[in-house]
């Protein structure tokens, strides 16, 4: 299991006070947490996103194999507050990155839409560390979809915003819409749409079982009673009218996807632009 270094005494907390020969000499969750105490001071409304929501709803960080260590740090901000939300970082130490051509040809949307903050004196890619923020006109978050969720890894991340579970899903649904079947965001999506209904939904902390590769840990895991149970939760979101209108159907695509008459490939797409 992952664990984050542990909250900073007062001595050594980095605060608007603290002046630092070299601010990469903290841990990189030690200055996401000063930055989130500072975009919050400046009234920056932060949403947790990404890979810090996912662990939130089950599914593993993906982690390097030496150190153990978190990637990136995901937040949505307002679309106002990106500049000075980027400033504030700046002015701490926290350089702006460039885009990575490599990212842009893999992650398309998912990489160039945000906004990256290096954590780590390396910009080396296989040890650099973002905190990364993305527009909200991107991930498309409504108020009433958000609910208030203290990091018990971040002290200073006491009014972090995180989406409801329903939410994730229609939005991870929605924009696999826009994208042709084979496209880059898409394929991203949908392998974070599959390892959430095994990790969240099914509560399968190893993931995948395969049935007929595997069919006496089928067995042992309950896997039919963690699909009836996974398609309660679906339907008590949709008795509960948390999808938007004309997303309705989207309840009835993941009860298909979790109970296993459907495929996450046949979602509907959009056809590229000739």
């Amino acid at each position: 299991m992952l664990v984050l270094p542990p909250p900073l005494n007062e001595e050594k907390q980095l605060n608007s006070s603290s002046v630092l020969k070299d601010v990469f000499d903290c841990q990189p969750a030690e200055l996401v947490d000063a930055a989130l105490s500072r975009l919050q001071a400046a009234g920056v409304r932060l949403v947790k996103w990404r890979a810090l929501l996912y662990r939130r709803m089950g599914r593993p960080i993906i982690i390097r194999a030496t150190p153990l260590i978190i990637q990136d740090f995901s937040y949505v901000v307002p679309d106002e507050d990106i500049p000075h939300a980027s400033d504030i970082l700046s002015n701490i130490g926290l350089p702006l990155s460039p885009y990575s051509k490599l990212l842009t040809r893999v992650e398309g949307d998912i990489h160039t839409k945000a906004i990256h903050h290096r954590l780590t004196r390396s910009s080396a890619p296989a040890w650099v560390q973002h905190l990364i923020l993305y527009p909200i006109s991107f991930v498309s978050l409504n108020p009433e979809e958000l609910d208030p969720a203290p990091s018990i890894y971040l002290p200073s991340a006491t009014k972090i915003l995180v989406p409801r579970p329903s939410a994730v899903y229609a939005w991870i649904l929605r924009t696999m819409l826009k994208h042709p079947r084979l496209g880059r965001v898409r394929t991203i999506l949908a392998s974070d749409l599959s390892e959430l209904v095994d990790y969240h939904l099914y509560r399968v902390e190893e993931g995948y079982v395969d049935l007929d590769e595997n069919p006496e840990r089928w067995q042992e895991l309950d896997m039919v009673g963690r699909m009836v149970d996974a398609l309660k939760v679906i339907n008590q979101w949709t008795r509960n009218h948390e999808w938007r209108e004309g997303e309705e159907w989207f309840g009835d695509a993941l009860e298909a996807i979790v109970s296993e008459n459907g495929d996450i490939d046949y979602l509907p797409f959009s056809n590229p632009v000739s």
